[in-house]
């Protein structure tokens, strides 16, 4: 006859808050070049996947990454678009000629 085995308890769960173990605030470089931004940065800056942000070098030769607001750049495609048509039939050379000979 088959001896019974007796499952294993599992141990209990830990109520404390541990902080993320790993590479919570800092990323490394792939062989694409590309970096994996923490999502603890992700979240303060409210980032959302297919948000478009600019990289540049500060005066200490640190890396700066900010977003791009896409609100503003809709509403600016928004407006642009809005004006297609406009100058038809509008010399603007002869414009900017007149201008430049009373204002110069």
């Amino acid at each position: 006859m088959a001896t019974k085995v007796k499952a294993k308890k599992a141990p209990k769960k830990s109520t404390t808050v541990r902080p993320r173990r790993g590479r919570a605030t800092s990323s490394r470089v792939s062989s694409k070049n590309q970096i994996t931004i923490p999502v603890e940065v992700l979240r303060e800056m409210s980032l959302k996947p297919g948000d478009r942000v600019e990289f540049h070098l500060d005066k200490n030769n640190r890396l700066v990454i900010t977003p791009i607001d896409s609100e503003w750049l809709k509403t600016l495609d928004e407006v642009l678009g809005s004006m297609t048509g406009m100058w038809d039939g509008f010399d603007l050379r002869k414009e900017r000629e007149e201008w430049d000979s009373k204002y110069s």
